[in-house]
């Protein structure tokens, strides 16, 4: 704070400094690490020289790996993936031999709560959805099926047990999928939004679920899949809070 950056107001572990020419440094801190990134070289010399008088570090060049996530850069690209992480879910639910399958739900399959079904482990039900939603730090793919068995937390059932472990079976066949973001020119970086929704797609409640995501350089930067808060009557009004959501 002292050196002029300024918090971020919505991720409290995010710093950026910008300099009257606009060259921009952006720092992230997770304990006692750090990643940062930016527009000028000098800047970068400038913060590595500051953090080893004030603090103990060591300076480990390019990221490769941060809390899980795998990153893969050069001068044309770069690429996020969590493909460590996802093998080691897989061992840790005894899936690392379970065949794999090409998409992550039964196309048109519908959950519900299942009052009257078998109830399975709670604990273990948790484990594996916690261990997913980090996953999906790097797979937005995975988003709208997590999401959906994020839902029966309280009491899951064998249902709910298998749509999750055939989410992990789809982890199972796509663990090199990521995220790539291509360098591109000064005209070409467009930020472009895409939204969408089903029209009461929760069985128990009729809500509908809004979905979006955000792409710049070609990688998807931002995403949600998230059930809406009110009953929409019609298919457009779910499809406008959807939009309303992403515009937000």
């Amino acid at each position: 704070m002292k050196e002029g950056f300024a918090r971020c107001p919505s991720e409290h572990t995010l710093f950026v400094k910008i300099q009257e020419d606009k060259k921009i440094l952006i720092v992230c801190i997770y304990v006692d690490d750090l990643v940062f990134t930016g527009s000028d070289e000098g800047m970068f010399a400038d913060f590595k020289a500051l953090m080893k008088r004030e603090f103990d570090m060591t300076d480990l060049g390019k990221i490769k790996f941060f809390l899980g996530v795998e990153v893969v850069q050069n001068d044309e690209a770069i690429y996020l993936s969590q493909r460590k992480y996802a093998l080691e879910v897989l061992e840790r639910f005894g899936l690392e031999k379970a065949d794999s399958v090409r998409n992550p739900m039964i196309p048109g399959m519908k959950l519900m709560r299942n009052e009257d079904g078998e109830q399975v482990d709670v604990t273990q039900y948790k484990q594996m959805v916690g261990s997913l939603m980090y996953l999906s730090v790097t797979r937005p793919d995975l988003m709208f099926g997590i999401g959906l068995i994020s839902r029966y937390m309280e009491r899951p059932t064998t249902l709910h047990m298998q749509a999750i472990k055939r989410i992990l079976r789809y982890v199972k066949g796509s663990v090199n999928l990521g995220i790539h973001y291509k360098r591109e020119t000064a005209n070409d970086e467009r930020l472009m939004a895409y939204s969408d929704s089903d029209y009461a797609g929760d069985q128990d409640d009729r809500r509908s679920t809004s979905r979006y995501v955000f792409m710049l350089s070609e990688g998807a930067v931002a995403w949600s899949s998230k059930k809406q808060s009110v009953v929409s009557l019609s298919t457009t009004e779910a499809k406008f809070i959807s939009a309303t959501h992403c515009a937000c």
